[in-house]
């Protein structure tokens, strides 16, 4: 599979969720804490770089804990997992040691875009918000979310 191959099957993937994706934003919106100063939007790619990755809201402030448990049923934007022995949802695994391009670092690139677009949306939190990559390349760090 090219790069520009999984990049299209990947946007795919991502806009099939989005209306769940906005519906756990606005269903955070009368929960959230006080005390959340802002919002970080985790993009989770495994080490592996073998196409499984998660999206987590995870709300910054005094006491982390408190305030992320306090969002804990809204908090996961996109998850993939095995569930009874097949992949939900189905998205293209690797063998990284045979993948021409860093499998987490367009997962990563792709998943920004996605949020950009459902953070706009669904309106935010009303309170500052980044999206983030872990396990990739890219030096981007934390970007801006905007509505």
């Amino acid at each position: 599979m090219t790069k520009t191959e999984y990049t299209t099957i990947l946007q795919s993937i991502l806009n099939m969720h989005t209306q769940d994706a906005i519906a756990k934003i606005n269903s955070i919106k009368p929960i959230l804490p006080e005390k959340a100063r802002s919002v970080e939007v985790g993009i989770h790619p495994t080490q592996d770089e073998e196409g499984m990755f998660s999206i987590m809201i995870h709300l910054i402030g005094p006491d982390l804990y408190v305030l992320n448990k306090a969002i804990e049923p809204y908090r996961e934007l996109f998850d993939v997992k095995f569930i009874e022995n097949k992949l939900q949802p189905e998205v293209p695994l690797f063998d990284p040691y045979e993948t021409p391009f860093s499998v987490n670092d367009l997962i990563v690139e792709v998943s920004i875009d996605w949020l950009k677009q459902i953070w706009n949306l669904s309106g935010g939190l009303g309170i500052p918000a980044y999206a983030f990559g872990e396990e990739c390349s890219k030096p981007e760090g934390i970007v801006p979310l905007i509505c």
